[in-house]
């Protein structure tokens, strides 16, 4: 009886173990989110959220062609920041969006950068 214990045991342990998730890699973690929205004021046109990953932190990248006129900075992990622009690469009209708030601007953003000094 207890060698079927210990069986049963030890299968339920291998099991589980495959279960675990693997660890997160910086490529695959979200480092920010963001809701973007067609509208000033964060409140109408809502054009999704945008999940922000490591392989695209620290560098500029497009809105493409959505045309966003309010960002909404929803989270963040190790303190990473977002700045939007109204120039498509990042080369104009750059604005801080701070965490938990909604920014408009007076021209749409055509591009964003996340900056994580972690990484």
């Amino acid at each position: 009886m207890h060698f079927t214990t210990l069986v049963a045991s030890v299968t339920a342990l291998a099991m589980s173990v495959s279960a675990v998730p693997s660890p997160a890699t910086p490529a695959n973690t979200r480092y920010v989110q963001l809701r973007l929205y067609g509208e000033p004021g964060c409140s109408a046109q809502n054009l999704g959220e945008l999940g922000v990953y490591g392989d695209y932190v620290n560098s500029c990248q497009s809105f493409g062609d959505n045309e966003v006129e309010s960002v909404s900075f929803e989270y963040a992990i190790n303190n990473c920041t977002v700045s939007v622009y109204t120039g498509d690469s990042c080369d104009a009209g750059a604005q801080a969006v701070a965490l938990n708030t909604c920014l408009s601007g007076d021209e749409e953003f055509h591009s964003y950068e996340v900056f994580c000094s972690s990484l």
